[in-house]
């Protein structure tokens, strides 16, 4: 089968650990994009994605209904730990 050649943009850290995950397994950087693509090409690799829209706040819907529980929840006294007069107290209220 002839072979086409392609090119990948991905950023340097990726690249670095990528490349240092392969060795382990004593692959080329190249072999492991064409295992995936070979796999993915043959349907045993099936790759979604989830829109997630933001707001004005750079927040999604989800993280907002969040936050606005939570600043509801202060305002109601409810919900809270604290104050801590140490991290040992702190870190005790984390293991209830």
């Amino acid at each position: 089968m002839a072979k086409d050649q392609t090119t990948l943009s991905i950023d340097k850290a990726t690249k670095q650990k990528a490349e240092q995950m392969a060795q382990k397994m004593h692959l080329s950087l190249s072999g492991v994009a064409r295992i995936l693509l070979n796999d993915f090409a043959d349907g045993k690799i099936q790759i979604t994605t989830v829109m997630m829209t933001k707001d004005e706040n750079n927040f999604t819907s989800k993280e907002q209904k969040a936050l606005d529980m939570a600043v509801r929840d202060a305002a109601q006294k409810k919900n809270l730990e604290g104050p801590f007069n140490s991290a040992e107290e702190f870190i005790g209220s984390l293991k209830k």
